[in-house]
């Protein structure tokens, strides 16, 4: 599986007590490799991937860096982005929105989500939506999410 740096922060602006907004955004490069044509005969290929299996983890993570074959400018396109709001009341009910980037050369995965969450004591609903902004066709598009959580550990206490 392909290793990855990510880079990221958030900031919570606490209005009072029952309102919370997050902001949050990420950064990521994939740390392998960049596919390049080897035989030059126009496309990336088997034959092409066969130099790939000699080159060990540790070395592709660095070499990915700096193997892009138009040289700076083209490495900067193998980062993805991403922005994320939050807002959350009485730490009970959540609604969610984000955004997240990829470069049209690199996969042009571009697509916007919107979700909401509930918690109730130590068990938590979440559901999301997925709308791709991209020409190519992303295989999670419009496609609902559900995820439920339980958190075993975690004491609850009435005011």
């Amino acid at each position: 599986l392909p290793s990855k740096l990510s880079v990221g922060g958030g900031f919570d602006f606490i209005l009072d007590q029952d309102n919370v907004i997050g902001i949050t955004t990420e950064f990521t490069k994939l740390l392998v490799p960049t596919p390049q044509d080897f035989d030059g005969d126009g496309d990336v290929d088997a034959a092409d991937n066969d130099i790939y299996q000699n080159e060990s983890g540790f070395s592709g993570i660095f070499n990915s860096f700096t193997d892009a074959p138009d040289g700076f400018g083209e490495e900067l396109k193998e980062f993805t982005w991403a922005l994320g709001a939050e807002y959350v009341y009485q730490d009970a009910f959540m609604i969610r929105t984000g955004y997240f980037n990829e470069s049209e050369e690199k996969g042009s995965r571009k697509f916007f989500t919107l979700g909401a969450g509930f918690k109730f004591k130590a068990a938590q609903v979440d559901l999301s939506y997925l709308f791709s902004t991209s020409q190519v066709r992303n295989p999670l598009e419009n496609t609902l999410r559900f995820s439920l959580t339980f958190n075993l550990g975690e004491e609850y206490y009435n005011d």
